[in-house]
């Protein structure tokens, strides 16, 4: 079995315990209204408004609804970045693209810099990294080869993940210097990781054998 199991069943009741709840809440939308419910409430905290800064960060930048993320999007377009190579004539329009994709990811530029916003940054990565994760293990064609039809065993799907956690916040930004800065993002990714799969950390050093 590639994940591991969870029996905790979902809460229904999102605003119960606030936040303890919040990113279980299934949609963009339903978490900015939980968000202006509390505030209406006179219950919202600074790290309230941190939450809601990355809710519209992710979901609701550039025009978008709260139906497209903002994270998934820059890293299938560092992933795809990556399968191009790294040209010397492209190089600094290519770091320049990393770098918008590292802003969308918040990583550059996030307006709070303070403890208690990077600690909500960690959790709303964390919460990127388990719907990654999950949506990487749930797909057919992410999980199968030759067009989706003759699925590969778990070990192959999990050292699939792995590597391409490490691709995308180590391998390709250090072609520019920048996996320090992609190093507290990383950590988060390959702590979920480790958490969900089984013997996650043999596949994040040592690749299963076909």
């Amino acid at each position: 079995m590639l994940l591991k199991n969870n029996t905790e069943q979902p809460k229904t009741d999102y605003l119960a315990d606030w936040p303890a709840h919040y990113y279980e809440i299934p949609s963009a939308t339903q978490k900015i209204e939980a968000l202006n419910t509390i505030e209406k409430q006179g219950l919202s905290t600074v790290s309230d408004i941190y939450r809601k800064a990355l809710c519209e960060k992710r979901y609701f930048s550039k025009n978008k609804q709260g139906t497209t993320d903002s994270f998934l999007s820059a890293w299938m377009m560092i992933k795809a970045s990556s399968a191009s190579g790294v040209s010397f004539l492209k190089r600094k329009h290519m770091q320049r693209e990393l770098e918008g994709y590292m802003k969308d990811l918040c990583l550059l530029d996030f307006p709070y810099e303070d403890e208690e916003a990077y600690t909500v940054r960690l959790e709303e990565w964390r919460d990127f990294a388990i719907y990654f994760i999950y949506s990487c293990s749930d797909s057919k064609a992410y999980c199968s080869t030759l067009f989706g039809i003759v699925p590969i065993k778990d070990s192959l799907v999990a050292e699939k993940i792995a590597n391409e956690i490490l691709l995308v916040t180590s391998e390709y930004p250090k072609n520019f210097h920048l996996e320090q800065t992609f190093a507290p993002f990383r950590e988060v990714m390959c702590e979920v990781y480790c958490q969900m799969i089984e013997n996650g950390e043999t596949y994040l050093h040592h690749p299963a054998q076909p």
